[in-house]
């Protein structure tokens, strides 16, 4: 039960730094070493970003980027991370669900190349 609620702890104050730097307490949380590489680990295995291959979010194809974006769905720092992007102006990449390209939210992520014919004639 204490690491649960530690965990809780950890994801508010996580939050605002939106997950893109690392957490570091203002107190300690634990004197242990041991529950507190417990707790890192739980802690990591929350998040998407960090128990998947990084090179998803940051990926060239459209299915790629597309499941990178389904993963962020459930991660409990969806919106912090969302707001941590737009506030740096992330170049590019997938963050808190949202494709990013020139620092820009995109709808989606247009593949390399020409576009389809059928995407031509809709424009």
């Amino acid at each position: 039960m204490r690491l649960a609620q530690l965990l809780d702890e950890r994801l508010v104050d996580a939050a605002p730094a939106g997950g893109a730097r690392h957490w570091t307490p203002h107190q300690p949380v634990t004197q242990d070493p041991n529950e507190a590489a417990e707790l890192d680990a739980q802690f990591a295995a929350l998040l998407p970003c960090r128990t998947n291959d990084p090179e998803l979010w940051f990926a060239e194809h459209t299915t790629q980027v597309e499941q990178a974006k389904a993963l962020c769905r459930d991660c409990p720092l969806q919106a912090g991370c969302l707001a941590g992007a737009l506030e740096r102006s992330e170049p590019w990449g997938v963050w808190g669900g949202e494709v990013f390209v020139d620092g820009v939210v995109v709808a989606r992520k247009r593949g390399r190349g020409r576009p389809r014919k059928s995407e031509q004639a809709a424009a």
